[in-house]
């Protein structure tokens, strides 16, 4: 803003009886951003000034401004309809008449959430995180997944952003929010450079976003994802370098084998040809969530690699595992000391590998199942060896796990338990400071969990017994700990749900799926008692036994299993993908488990 030039607004100005006017923050191409404190809610929030240049703009072939300002009103409130974590939300729209010079001037305004801080932009390396690979993972897992997330979650109200940049990425905290989504989306073009803020802009855009504006559609916002993943990657493009606008990017001489598959990536995100391109975010997610698990794949190959390459270290892995034989020997002489009931030894080992069927004990020979405080029946797993494809073995200690997911009515009553830990805001459901839950519908005319007359409820009784879903991986957490349980590790989740097929060689056999809703009792039971594994839904779990809290590697603590679909190949079923513990997602719901 020139220094010359004053703010519409003065500080303590007060609009429409409610907003203040705290302090103005800054000017841009579509008008003044101020902080302002609502007085009725006592909350500070965003108030955004339309300007003069947009509103002219905004009609359309022989609209009259009248009509346009209704369809503005129409979309901002569509907009105000979004209700995600990684979205900016809109709270109001309104129509102050100001006096400027003697005479009276409309000036229209968006109330929204005011997010102090970064933009997606200072997360950023100027000279790009490449070739440090655990840099761009990190990044990818912290800030450009979530930022797919809210991208989708525009695209889902078929709504379509058109100007997505860096710097329309807040950061509060540690989550982006999406923000001056679809503000530009009527304006022509003609006269961009005086009307909007071109500059940095067209870095981004698309060829057909140029050629017809209006006409853009969904993959315009893939284009723009690309083109910002690929400056995370190799690094800022110079505005004076005009060789890269509104062309496909990769990356140059990509020397792993994930910077070729990120290189791919890029190149079909960014492709000119828009039908080229990802036709979805969620494709584009996918792409990127298979890139990672290769990269987690020669992680471990190369750690294992180093690892023999130091004889010193195989002799003392042999040690420890002389000295483990030798205390377990002596374990079974004294006769499991403080184990009085259940499976013998021998039926303790249970072994799953890629070559034999495990030797499954006979469901008689099981210990019994256990209750809870959340009423929920525990089951028995035996320890054992897992064995999945291109990781070392894993030993599995016996511990017990739910017999379903957690249901509605189960979660309901945990929100009723610690509801003076609650928050609810736009839907968002906030437990000691974190995001738990994401109320309201699941799919469309499947809303379970309600709030009304001060308390949680199951809004329909036949959908008590239905998983509990759009619960984040904080929310999950926080239920298991309540309840004197945990979420199970990625690695006792596989173990669970291969006893389930009782073999896994070629390929574990995938389930039959279950719509959503369908109540936990309908799901099938595998030999164990446990219910549900990879069907219908798949299900929060954990990188380390106890999940990590308050902690900047909260994203690697948590993910989400149970993406075994249609697998042909012997190494291509499993998967993990690391997620956001703030996230929530339709067909994601929990189980828990407990040791022994």
């Amino acid at each position: 803003m020139d220094k010359s030039q004053k703010p519409s607004l003065n500080v303590g100005t007060i609009l429409d009886d409610k907003w203040v006017i705290l302090e103005f923050i800054a000017k841009g191409g579509m008008g003044e951003v101020y902080r302002a404190h609502q007085t009725n809610l006592k909350r500070d929030v965003a108030i955004k000034v339309i300007s003069k240049e947009l509103l002219e703009c905004i009609p359309e072939d022989g609209e009259e401004i009248d009509t346009a300002l209704q369809r503005f009103q129409r979309e901002v409130r569509a907009m105000a309809g979004i209700h995600h974590p990684n979205v900016l939300q809109i709270f109001d729209y309104g129509l102050e008449t100001t006096e400027n010079e003697d005479r009276k001037e409309p000036l229209h305004y968006i109330a929204m959430e005011f997010v102090p801080g970064d933009t997606l932009r200072e997360t950023m390396s100027e000279e790009g995180f490449q070739p440090e690979e655990d840099l761009i993972q990190d990044w990818i897992e912290k800030y450009f997944l979530a930022v797919l997330d809210g991208v989708e979650a525009v695209h889902k109200r078929d709504m379509v952003h058109r100007d997505l940049k860096p710097e329309n990425v807040l950061i509060a905290g540690t989550i982006p929010k999406i923000a001056d989504f679809g503000l530009t989306r009527s304006c022509l073009w003609k006269g961009v450079t005086q009307s909007i803020d071109f500059k940095g802009t067209i870095n981004y855009m698309p060829p057909e976003q140029l050629v017809d504006f209006r006409r853009t559609d969904h993959r315009a916002d893939i284009y723009a994802l690309g083109k910002i993943l690929h400056e995370a990657i190799a690094g800022k493009t110079s505005t004076n370098n005009a060789s890269s606008h509104l062309k496909s990017v990769g990356l140059k001489n990509p020397e792993t084998s994930f910077f070729r598959e990120m290189d791919q990536i890029l190149r079909k995100a960014t492709a000119e040809n828009r039908e080229e391109r990802f036709q979805s975010v969620e494709a584009f997610r996918n792409a990127i969530s298979k890139a990672l698990v290769l990269l987690q794949r020669q992680s471990g190959e190369n750690r294992m690699r180093t690892f023999l390459e130091h004889p010193k270290w195989i002799w003392g892995g042999i040690s420890v595992a002389i000295m483990s034989v030798l205390i377990m020997t002596g374990w079974h002489l004294l006769g499991n000391p403080g184990q009085h009931t259940g499976l013998s030894d021998q039926n303790t080992a249970l072994t799953i590998d890629g070559n034999n069927t495990p030797d499954i004990p006979a469901r008689s020979d099981l210990k019994p199942p256990i209750s809870t405080e959340d009423d929920a029946t525990l089951w028995y797993v035996p320890g054992g060896t897992l064995h999945l494809p291109k990781k070392p073995p894993v030993t599995i200690p016996p511990f017990y796990m739910d017999e379903t997911p957690v249901t509605n009515l189960q979660y309901v009553t945990f929100l009723n338990e610690t509801k003076s830990k609650i928050r609810i805001e736009n839907n968002v459901l906030t437990g000691d400071g974190k995001i738990w839950l994401m109320l309201g519908e699941v799919t469309q005319g499947y809303e379970p969990i309600i709030f009304a007359d001060d308390k949680f409820a199951v809004k329909h009784p036949g959908h008590a017994a239905c998983p509990a879903l759009r619960v984040t991986g904080y929310g999950a957490s926080a239920y298991a700990r309540f309840y004197k349980k945990r979420l199970p590790t990625v690695n006792e989740w596989f173990y669970a749900y291969l006893e389930a097929d009782e073999a896994a060689d070629p390929v574990p056999k995938t389930c039959e799926q279950k719509p959503i809703p369908t109540p936990v009792i309908l799901f099938d039971a595998n030999i164990l008692g446990i219910r549900g594994l990879n069907q219908c839904i798949d299900e929060w779990t954990t990188h380390l036994r106890t999940a990590p809290e308050n902690t900047l590697s909260e994203a690697k603590g948590y993910t989400v299993a149970g993406n075994i679909r249609d697998a042909d190949e012997k190494d291509s079923w499993y998967s993990v993908v690391h997620r956001q513990p703030w996230e929530s997602f339709e067909e994601v719901g929990f189980r828990c488990v407990m040791d022994m």
